[in-house]
């Protein structure tokens, strides 16, 4: 014997929402560092020092990939 039909209908789905418009390409030579830029090599993260400052990773243990098996 089938199951009876719902007596209440489903929720109907969420609305997407809308993608922001891309932004308009940049002319090279607006796209070039200028003398007032900050530099970067002050500020400049990467690796392990990146990762800790954006996740607050930590880390767990350390190996070597190149080092030679035991």
């Amino acid at each position: 014997r089938p199951a009876p039909a719902p007596s209440v209908p489903a929720p109907a789905p969420e609305p997407r929402p809308v993608a922001a418009p891309a932004r308009p390409p940049v002319a090279p030579e607006d796209d070039m560092p200028a003398a007032d830029d900050p530099d970067l090599v002050e500020s400049a993260l990467s690796g392990y020092e990146l990762i800790v400052r954006e996740l607050g990773a930590t880390v767990l243990d350390e190996y070597d990939n190149d080092a030679a098996p035991h």
